[in-house]
């Protein structure tokens, strides 16, 4: 592997890894704040895939990464309202219905755009590369970073920064007691969803012009990206972004060293971190 070789897939594995992390905060966001698996997590980032295919061919594709994920947000609070009623019972009853809500979103997905995998072309501002310290990148893979990046940090913001985030700490803390004082948890929750599903919708508009997306894929992506969370830790937001970064590496230089075992890598990352701390390597261990 030549030293460029190497940096280029270094940049790809990275940007991999910054838009999973997109669809993979908001499940911990959702997690954390709500105590609900949101399954259809990964039909709304295909969602999100399809809708920019529209909706960037009327107005452009940079608009769409500000539309789509609005868009995104708010199906995701009618869908917030339909669990509504599901929040404080068994939780295999909120995972069997958002599994069935996939399922309905891929089967509309059917419905709009049929079956067939698309691809959207780049603005010519996106298209080529661009060299730096005399290697050459994809411009698009560096816009996808920086993209995720500001958007990972705005996240980050308004969890330590704002009083949006103080609240949410504290119904992850103690719901109960956040009750009794007067807040509007119900609200909190609609608010939660929303943006963690509008994060999965930003990141499907990014993936439109890289990956060739079918609706099927609705149903098994949140899969994929499973290990992410679990080697992160499952109410550990702070652990998402690296082990996003730590699964997207994994993944490109395994493609590229380990092709045969290439599906298996994450998982098998998985379970060694989960060895090493079943909560995620992210995430203190008690008593320290």
């Amino acid at each position: 592997m030549t030293v460029s070789f190497f940096f280029q897939t270094l940049i790809s594995g990275i940007s991999n890894g910054m838009v999973s992390y997109l669809m993979i905060a908001g499940v911990s966001l959702i997690i954390s704040g709500m105590s609900m698996v949101n399954f259809g997590q990964g039909a709304f980032y295909v969602l999100g895939t399809y809708l920019t295919y529209t909706i960037a061919a009327k107005i452009g594709f940079v608009p769409s990464l500000i539309l789509v994920p609005i868009l995104v947000a708010g199906i995701g609070y009618f869908v917030e309202k339909a669990t509504r009623p599901l929040f404080g019972k068994d939780m295999l009853y909120i995972m069997l219905l958002t599994y069935g809500v996939a399922y309905m979103l891929c089967d509309i997905i059917v419905m709009f755009w049929g079956y067939s995998i698309r691809l959207l072309s780049l603005p010519a501002f996106l298209n080529g590369g661009v060299k730096i310290v005399g290697i050459k990148f994809p411009v698009y893979y560096i816009f996808e970073i920086v993209i995720s990046g500001i958007t990972a940090f705005a996240f980050w913001l308004m969890i330590n920064k704002t009083k949006l985030g103080m609240l949410t700490r504290a119904i992850i803390s103690d719901r109960p007691m956040v009750a009794n004082l007067g807040v509007n948890v119900n609200q909190m929750f609609s608010v939660l969803f929303m943006i963690g599903i509008g994060i999965a919708g930003l990141g499907g508009v990014l993936n439109a012009p890289v990956t060739g997306m079918s609706p099927k894929e609705g149903l098994s992506i949140f899969g994929n990206v499973m290990p992410i969370l679990c080697i992160g830790g499952l109410r550990n937001m702070d652990g998402c972004l690296p082990a996003a970064l730590l699964v997207g590496l994994v993944n490109a230089f395994g493609a590229v060293y380990l092709p045969q075992y290439y599906n298996v890598l994450p998982a098998a990352l998985m379970v060694i971190c989960m060895f090493i701390n079943p909560k995620g390597i992210f995430t203190r261990r008690e008593g320290r």
